[in-house]
């Protein structure tokens, strides 16, 4: 056969089956152009010098966005080649060899594939240039100009190896499916029908204990750190869990509804329940795909724009002050025991380092000590390292992070005058189990909760955690040092962990530009770390609008994917349907009980996969939750009040896919 007849053919089908391979190129283009803009930026050198603790993330999300490109393509692909087995076959029938069929077949897709391909880099390159702004501006580096998004070959050459990945699965199987089949298995292909299934009880007990399993951990699963441990694993269950009940339970409410006689004898529901019972087979692996992709996209969308809005909030809990200086003050050190000569040098030079009408306001210092802790039935214990010989696994322990601070240091940061008994002590930001407990084993000496307040002093932001003021400095240095654990012998090396930081905080009134870097350079030791409000500011909105932005970009992948697999789902179901509803027309079916039996089936499709969408994210959200506390998520009515919003947009998007891809079923089975 002539390339010319092999490249008219295939031209006459694409247009042919524009129905199918029109929303496949958009579709399959949008995955290539997102795919493009996220490893155009994950090779971009101001990308990688700015965001360097996104890279690995980024990384990451440009192989799962890959992943989920390919496999959406190559599934709406196969929906597509069902329908074409008929044409297939008639090739054969008139004469054609199977070399010359795989031939138009090989030019259909290299046509489609090469406009994917084109529209994937050239719109990649335009979008990813609108992209690299909104990226910068949403991770806080706004003004950044064009030129720091050059054209590298990196993202060029992976998004054309990803579309070859697809295209090369889509031949090979394309091929080998004609070569298999003889023409008369090509004309039935696309009629084949799953013969009614039977009930499966071993997929629907293991998807119930999967299912169940993964709520039971969802939802009894207390503490941040405990949630980080469970969570994938609970994800993964309810993964499994939701797959096989979609294949396994749908069976048996059909079956179900069936020996409900009068429920069932009537026009509708008899056509509609008939239907489903004979297609839940393949129903049950799309639908169940459906709803855990809704599912990931109200959950992902929702996690990362709530870590997004709570940088301010962040910000403010790590450091209320606007410059904050450290010092680490080792136990070998004079200054271990009184640190008045290290703050005098430190304040001189913050006064030494103003210039003009600055004016250094409210500056305090304290000093504290952060330990890790195993908080055992009210027992405070120490956590050794790794190697040491008492060191437990951290599955066994219950672990915190303790801040302490003397209370004379305390009351200077807080501006008030609190006292203390011996066996007392103040909780400042007790998160967690920590802050529960009204008195408590510490050091080897019970003590009793004093007060507890809820963010007097900044800088301690874990998850797990607590500032725990004691009465004095000397009680301050005997605690530091029972949880230091010093002098212990890890793969026979000793090693003293003792040491505690003295801080100085302080507002600038009229600041200048440059105030932050004359701080820096102020001639400190190697020993001493500056932070002010902008820089810290600066790295969490660099990691949290990172967050975000890869947030939106999985979304998007899955949006398209879940939208992708509905459209197809509805054609295949229209044309597989067509026929049937042909023939209830001609024996005497009334159009509204066959139109009424349409739209109990879609409804069937489409709104079971978001009911159980819904109801995955409502189990979800109070581990959610405990892992949002990373964030300084910790209001309920902000977590819920940003998850319904979410879930509510989500939902219009589907009820308008709806409404689209239903119109189009009813135009084809009419």
């Amino acid at each position: 056969m002539k390339s010319s007849l092999t490249l008219k053919m295939a031209w006459r089908n694409l247009i042919a089956y524009k129905q199918f391979n029109i929303p496949f190129i958009i579709s399959s283009s949008l995955m290539g152009m997102l795919f493009f803009v996220g490893a155009s930026l994950l090779d971009n050198d101001f990308v990688r010098s700015r965001h360097e603790e996104l890279v690995m993330v980024m990384g990451f999300a440009v192989v799962i966005v890959g992943i989920f490109s390919v496999v959406f393509m190559t599934y709406a692909n196969k929906l597509i080649s069902k329908q074409r087995g008929k044409e297939l076959a008639l090739y054969g029938i008139l004469g054609l060899e199977k070399r010359h069929i795989n031939g138009i077949m090989l030019m259909e897709q290299n046509i489609c594939f090469a406009v994917i391909a084109l529209i994937s880099l050239l719109g990649g390159r335009v979008f990813g240039k609108v992209t690299f702004l909104l990226f910068n501006k949403i991770t806080g580096a706004g003004g950044v100009p064009l030129m720091k998004y050059p054209v590298t070959t990196l993202p060029i050459l992976l998004t054309a190896g990803m579309l070859f990945v697809a295209y090369l699965y889509i031949a090979l199987r394309g091929v080998g499916k004609i070569y298999k089949s003889s023409p008369i298995e090509l004309m039935s292909s696309s009629k084949k029908r799953e013969g009614e299934p039977k009930n499966r009880w071993i997929l629907l007990v293991l998807g119930l204990i999967f299912t169940g399993g993964g709520y039971f951990v969802a939802l009894t699963t207390e503490g941040t750190i405990a949630a980080l441990t469970v969570f994938f694993g609970a994800v993964i269950a309810v993964i499994i869990g939701t797959y096989l009940l979609f294949i396994s339970l749908g069976t048996f409410v059909l079956k179900a509804l069936r020996r409900r006689r009068r429920y069932y004898y009537k026009p509708e529901n008899f056509l509609s329940i008939s239907g489903m019972l004979y297609r839940i087979n393949s129903n049950g692996l799309s639908l169940g795909s459906i709803a855990l992709l809704s599912t990931s996209i109200i959950l992902t969308v929702a996690m990362t724009s709530m870590a997004y809005f709570q940088v301010d909030k962040i910000v403010e809990a790590s450091l209320p002050d606007d410059q904050q200086i450290s010092r680490g003050i080792s136990v070998d050190e004079e200054l271990y025991k009184d640190s008045t000569p290290l703050k005098e040098n430190i304040e001189n030079k913050i006064y030494d380092n103003v210039k003009g009408d600055e004016t250094i306001e409210n500056l305090r210092f304290f000093r504290s000590s952060m330990s890790t802790i195993d908080l055992d039935k009210g027992v405070m214990k120490p956590v050794y390292p790794p190697g040491s010989p008492k060191a437990k696994e951290y599955k066994d322990l219950n672990v915190m992070y303790v801040v302490f601070i003397p209370l004379e240091d305390y009351n200077k940061i807080v501006g008030k005058d609190y006292k203390l008994k011996s066996d007392e002590v103040i909780i400042d930001r007790g998160y967690s189990d920590i802050g529960k407990i009204d008195s408590f084993e510490l050091a080897g000496s019970k003590r009793k909760v004093a007060h507890k307040f809820e963010g007097n002093i900044g800088g301690n932001v874990a998850v797990e955690s607590a500032t725990i003021v004691v009465p004095n400095f000397d009680d301050f240095l005997k605690d530091v040092e029972y949880y230091a654990v010093s002098d212990i012998e890890i793969n026979g090396e000793k090693v003293s962990q003792m040491n505690y930081t003295l801080n100085g905080v302080w507002h600038v009134a009229n600041k200048q530009a440059d105030y932050d870097k004359r701080i820096q350079n102020a001639g400190w030791d190697d020993y001493v770390f500056h932070e002010s409000r902008e820089s810290t500011r600066k790295i969490i909105m660099e990691f949290n609008g990172g967050f975000f932005f890869i947030g939106i970009l999985i979304g998007s992948i899955f949006l398209i994917g879940a939208i992708l697999i509905m459209y197809y789902k509805q054609i295949s179901e229209g044309l597989e349907d067509r026929k049937n509803y042909e023939i209830m027309a001609k024996v005497g079916l009334p159009d509204k009980i066959v139109r009424k039996t349409t739209r109990r089936q879609i409804l069937w499709i489409f709104f079971l996969p978001l009911a159980v969408a819904v109801m995955h994210c409502i189990v979800a959200s109070k581990i959610v939750f405990q892992l949002m506390r990373l964030f300084m998520v910790k209001e309920v009515w902000f977590f819920a009040e940003n998850l319904g919003i979410v879930t509510g947009g989500f939902v219009v998007l589907y009820l308008l896919v709806y409404l689209v891809t239903s119109k189009i079923y009813y135009r084809i089975v009419s």
